[in-house]
């Protein structure tokens, strides 16, 4: 995706001086204003875990143009710099599962969605299921500067079946119609293709047949009528929220793939040995797992959570609450929420036994929330909820962090662009008080945020999150 706008790489002004004979082509250093020097930082390398104190960290427009010991660090001395010391430097966090604009349902979301990101360090998003050409839009708009908002990434519309329970989407009942959308959707710029859960069997691999036709991913939803294993080895790029994961765990999975999924059904059913063997061909054929655990966790608790004294509900669009929330809430009780409390608990720590086994095994993984698809999931705020629920299922600290940063630039082949506090790579970065690999909650200890070369120090993002609440008050 090409980057533009104030902070854009800019290809260098040659000057030409011909006298009798032509001199040599020069390429004009970048002005003090170009540049914005981080002193004193500890960088953390999301790799390794190693932190490096003490370093200078030079950002030149869009992109970091060094990083090296603040001792020996060499900058013009007019350039604008921050004393970071005391402060620790990642990656931009990535958020690889949200909507954007999914039909009506969330109205005002630029206004609410795309700051909200910001200010809690988010500076990429996977939109896994929007109006492409409104999400289109505000990309351009992003890219030139003219709108603050997240990196997109982009399905446009979901495939579903025959009658789509969703807004944002496309319903699917032949091979004919799946090959068509997936052409259509490539045409018209997605960035890979999205599945839910209702398209019929033979449809499901015509979109896997013409999606390697047309040299673009697909991802999502395991659908109902085929197995986890089917659709890792026709090439699916990313399962989300672990459907397909305990269907092919069960000695039950041909009868599930018939319907009649609940998490009691899962878990009376469920054999850690089909369990393991699935573990292994995911690995094998690296299928990316991104289980959103905190909308699991809310959707299974959602009648007997309390949302009312949040303060994040501030944030939040009455409409949104009464309207969409509801819709969700809808969804989820009448369709796979009927167990009681105690299953449904029970469940919630079998899928964190699972996630862990699945990490143990290597299979990847990637931080998602399904943000803000009901059950009180905050744009933003709901990532660090994520990266917690990580540590939670077994990951270390480092390896929840780098579920949201280099593994999400490895997913889209963009290592050698993001991911990392590395020379040439994207300015796109948080500054946090506290080490996150002492405690992954304290990625929301955000002191500034660096969003493709712009510094947003701690007042900004205040001011921003205001600017958030008294939208979201306004259009109430």
């Amino acid at each position: 995706m090409k980057i533009r706008g104030r902070f854009a790489i800019l290809s260098g002004i040659l000057f030409l001086t011909v006298l009798l004979f032509s001199a040599p082509i020069r390429v004009q250093k970048p002005a003090a204003d170009d540049l914005l020097v981080l002193n004193n930082v500890t960088v953390v390398d999301v790799r390794t875990g190693v932190l490096q104190p003490e370093q200078t960290v030079i950002l030149e427009r869009n992109h970091i143009a060094s990083v090296g010991p603040s001792k020996s660090t060499k900058y013009p001395r007019n350039a604008p710099s921050v004393n970071c010391r005391s402060l620790f430097l990642i990656p931009g966090l990535w958020d690889m599962h949200v909507h954007l604009v999914f039909g009506d349902w969330f109205p005002d979301a630029q206004e609410i969605s795309l700051p909200l990101f910001v200010a809690n360090g988010v500076t990429d998003v996977r939109d896994m299921g929007s109006e492409l050409d409104i999400v289109q839009g505000w990309r351009n708009e992003i890219e030139a500067g003219r709108l603050i908002g997240p990196r997109i990434y982009t399905s446009g519309p979901m495939l579903d079946g025959p009658k789509p329970r969703f807004p944002s989407s496309i319903g699917i009942a032949t091979p004919e119609d799946a090959h068509r959308a997936v052409a259509n959707l490539k045409r018209q710029g997605a960035d890979f293709i999205k599945l839910q859960s209702l398209i019929p069997r033979q449809a499901v691999f015509a979109i896997a047949e013409e999606a390697k036709k047309q040299e673009i991913a697909f991802e999502g939803h395991v659908p109902d009528a085929v197995r986890a294993s089917e659709m890792s080895a026709a090439g699916m790029k990313s399962f989300e929220h672990l459907i397909g994961i305990f269907e092919g765990s069960s000695t039950a999975e041909d009868e599930l793939l018939k319907g009649n999924k609940t998490e009691g059904r899962f878990l009376a059913t469920y054999d850690p040995a089909r369990a393991a063997a699935l573990a292994s061909i995911l690995a094998k054929n690296q299928t990316w797992q991104c289980p959103t655990l905190v909308w699991e966790r809310g959707g299974n608790l959602i009648d007997v959570s309390d949302f009312s004294k949040d303060t994040r509900v501030k944030y939040v669009p009455e409409s949104w609450k009464n309207k969409t929330w509801k819709r969700f809430t809808e969804e989820i009780t009448q369709g796979y929420g009927t167990d009681d409390l105690a299953t449904r608990k029970k469940f919630i720590g079998k899928e964190l036994e699972v996630v862990g086994m699945l990490h143990k095994n290597g299979v990847p993984f990637l931080a998602g929330t399904d943000t803000p698809a009901g059950v009180h999931i905050f744009p933003g705020f709901s990532l660090h909820e994520e990266l917690q629920r990580f540590v939670a299922a077994g990951f270390t600290p480092l390896e929840a962090l780098q579920t949201a940063t280099i593994n999400p630039a490895r997913f889209f082949g963009m290592e050698n662009q993001t991911g990392t506090v590395e020379k040439g790579k994207l300015a796109d970065l948080v500054l946090l008080s506290r080490n996150p690999l002492e405690d992954i909650a304290n990625t929301q200890r955000i002191a500034g945020v660096i969003l493709n070369g712009r510094y947003f120090y701690r007042a900004e993002l205040d001011s921003m999150l205001g600017r958030v609440e008294a939208a979201a008050q306004a259009s109430n």
